[in-house]
């Protein structure tokens, strides 16, 4: 078998060759030296490769592999494939073959490739795989690279398959490329990974001691079982929960000062059998049964399953924060699976040109969704607050409370994403997917919420997708600014939102004409001459991003004057007002259609369209709020305002920090390059969003809900 390998190696080039040479589509620019590469590809020219800054370990390594003739080692780096002439230029290797070997590792090649016509900017990878003798470094691999690409020996450029599928322009393959090589034997477990693990150790154990000492304690006490029931009521939140990803666990409480009724001594229910006394217990047995029952199961699982609504609730918010969420996982799932090597790239191009598919590409209208939740919950929350206190709200527990909700599930998930999940891959991926190298020079901007400002560049952030969470606190940050004069005197907290979107709209318009930004595959889109693209410029900036936040606050402060179904009109005026939201939420997500399929809008309707698609998304789902609110929701209110959505509800966080992490695993075990298909990607969403709200659950039995318990330690009830 082996003797016949190199003239297997023969015919393979020879078929590259001959398909590039005559087929009517061009798609590798091909000199002489690069075909003589080709037809002698099985000798490998180490010789000169030495005077490229290799190694002598390596280059000694690469003399005896090339006189030895090691076939496995050969055979496990990348080929061409089939259907390179529809994109297929992702030629990965084998690498269970490659990490079989002993003295070899595998390494990846991702060459950056900058397409040149329609869609300028947008990253198409092209890789390669290579078994490489251990004694080469991923800068060996890069140097060697380096040689056989250079303008003159190797000048790898796609220059045309525009004849091959229509309409799409060509590509041109930088020389420079980032090896990633697989660590053999395996990297060994770092400190920072026994920490972590420990600390989740310390968390599960919590919960189990937690959980069996309740269990005891419950036994012991049921003839008390009034006592103990309100006990357990005082582990809820010590303040209503504002934020869009989170629910309430609890009944609704403030933050007001007062004095604390969870402590107080009670009626002496001694008695001489021996049980323990419940309402005797003294103050420190109290906190301490507070602390243990907060990572109790029995305690926390039923208020996470449980259907019930608070009081005051806005019901129909559970299902849009769900189907908000579940869009969001959408949305990643197959922008991050596209990051990686496809074997049909052409198929992904080609579902640009869909209409359908626009609904996936515009899928960051569910964070838009967020924010107006987001406004909508702390300006109807914190105004019945003002109005119950006479205009007086402990603003320094009104700041604490956000961050101590969201920020230890943060820096847990940070924790596992940084210190656990990288020792976790196989695969060709598992070494470059994620990016954490920054993580520990930017971590902390995360804790911080400024992550959407540093650093500069997003592709340097620590969990990129966290730049919601910056936004949004800087937006609840601002709040009371307004919140205070919406309550004292409405019209001048009205203006101030006005004068807010205003701005907010015109300085979205000057950045987008400045910069040249499209409407289409913005996100990826690069100013000539500069680093700056679209995501730095605009898209997570919060003087971009507030307007929906600024329509929620407006839909709150009418909640807040007008109780539900107090506001009545004609039964044609709220079906004009369907059709009119259902309209601008159409034009939203399908008005861009044009920008993917050849017919680019001019600067001028760029501009228009990023001024205005966030307001005019937030004035969309404000109605479907206002309207479900006031008794005109009809069947839609029915779906939304089912009992079904809370428990669901209850998880959107976790689930919004760990969804990404579960496709970066599950792309870290890809063996191949992916293959785009809808089928399988729906199945890939599906996995991913049962994993994702499965890894939710357990996060938030063993850090947000017990948190939320012990917040009521150190913020006093109203």
């Amino acid at each position: 078998m082996p003797s016949i390998l190199p003239q297997l190696h023969h015919v393979t080039w020879f078929l590259l060759v001959s398909v590039v040479l005559y087929s009517p589509c061009s798609v590798v620019s091909l000199t002489p030296e690069m075909v003589h590469w080709m037809w002698h590809g099985q000798q490998i020219p180490v010789t000169n490769v030495q005077s490229q800054n290799i190694s002598k370990q390596c280059h000694e390594k690469l003399l005896m592999l090339n006189l030895n003739n090691s076939v496995k080692a050969l055979d496990a780096c990348g080929k061409p494939g089939a259907g390179i002439l529809v994109g297929n230029i992702n030629w990965l290797g084998h690498f269970d073959e490659c990490d079989g070997l002993k003295d070899f590792h595998y390494c990846l090649v991702e060459f950056n490739i900058s397409e040149v016509g329609e869609f300028q900017g947008i990253p198409i990878p092209m890789q390669y795989g290579l078994c490489a003798p251990q004694e080469c470094s991923e800068i060996d691999v890069l140097n060697g690279l380096e040689y056989f690409t250079d303008g003159s020996k190797f000048p790898l450029r796609v220059v045309s398959i525009g004849s091959c599928v229509e309409n799409i322009p060509g590509f041109s393959v930088e020389a420079n490329s980032q090896p990633m090589c697989a660590k053999y034997p395996h990297e060994d477990f770092d400190a920072k990974f026994f920490a972590a693990v420990t600390i989740f150790g310390i968390l599960f154990l919590l919960v189990v001691v937690s959980s069996l000492y309740h269990a005891w304690y419950h036994s012991q006490a049921c003839h008390h079982k009034p006592v103990l029931n309100q006990l357990e009521e005082n582990l809820g939140p010590s303040h209503p929960d504002t934020s869009p990803l989170m629910m309430s666990q609890g009944p609704e409480v403030h933050i007001q000062t007062g004095v604390p009724t969870d402590f107080e001594e009670k009626e002496d229910h001694s008695t001489s059998d021996g049980h323990i006394q419940v309402d005797s217990e003294s103050k420190k047995l109290k906190t301490f049964n507070h602390i243990i029952f907060s990572w109790a199961l029995p305690h926390n699982l039923p208020k996470l399953l449980s259907v019930h609504q608070t009081k005051g609730a806005i019901p129909c918010l559970n299902g849009i924060r769900v189907l908000s969420m579940l869009w969001v996982i959408l949305g990643h799932t197959f922008w991050i699976s596209a990051m990686v090597g496809t074997v049909n790239p052409e198929t992904g191009v080609d579902w640009l040109k869909r209409y359908g598919f626009l609904f996936v590409l515009n899928a960051f209208y569910s964070v838009d969704t967020f924010f107006f939740l987001s406004g909508l919950l702390v300006t109807y929350l914190t105004l019945k607050q003002m109005k119950k206190k006479h205009g007086k709200i402990a603003w320094h527990w009104f700041y604490f409370h956000r961050y101590w909700r969201l920020s230890p599930v943060l820096a847990m998930t940070m924790l596992l994403y940084v210190c656990i999940t990288p020792y976790f891959g196989h695969g060709p991926y598992a070494q470059n997917l994620g990016v954490r190298e920054f993580c520990p020079k930017y971590w902390w901007a995360n804790l911080l919420y400024i992550s959407n400002f540093y650093p500069v560049y997003s592709a340097e952030m620590c969990m990129g997708w966290v730049w919601y969470l910056a936004n949004d606190m800087q937006f609840y940050i601002i709040s009371p600014l307004i919140l205070v004069p919406l309550f004292f005197i409405p019209w001048l907290g009205l203006s101030l939102i006005a004068v807010l979107c205003a701005a907010s709209m015109c300085t979205t318009g000057i950045l987008v004409a400045v910069y040249d930004f499209p409407s289409a595959f913005s996100e990826f889109q690069t100013q000539p001459g500069t680093h700056a693209t679209f995501t730095d410029v605009v898209y997570m900036k919060p003087y971009c991003r507030i307007s929906p936040y600024l329509v929620g606050m407006i839909l709150g402060c009418i909640f807040f004057k007008y109780p539900p179904k107090s506001i009545k009109f004609h039964w044609m005026v709220a079906l004009l007002g369907w059709i009119l939201a259902c309209g601008t939420g159409y034009a939203c997500v399908y008005s861009v259609y044009g920008n993917y399929n050849g017919e680019p809008w001019p600067t001028a309707g760029n501009v228009v369209y990023e001024m205005l698609c966030r307001f005019a998304w937030g004035l969309f789902v404000a109605w479907v709020v206002f309207a479900c609110y006031y008794g005109y929701g009809g069947w839609v209110n029915s779906f939304l305002d089912h009992p079904a959505w809370a428990p669901l509800g209850r998880l959107t966080y976790s689930a919004y920090l760990l969804h990404p992490i579960v496709v970066f695993f599950f792309l870290a075990h890809q063996g191949s390059a992916l293959y785009l298909s809808l089928g399988l990607m729906a199945f890939y969403f599906a996995g991913v969003s049962l994993i994702s709200y499965g890894c939710a659950a357990i996060m938030s039995l063993m850090v947000e809900f017990p948190l939320v318990g012990l917040e009521k330690l150190f913020i006093p009830r109203g």
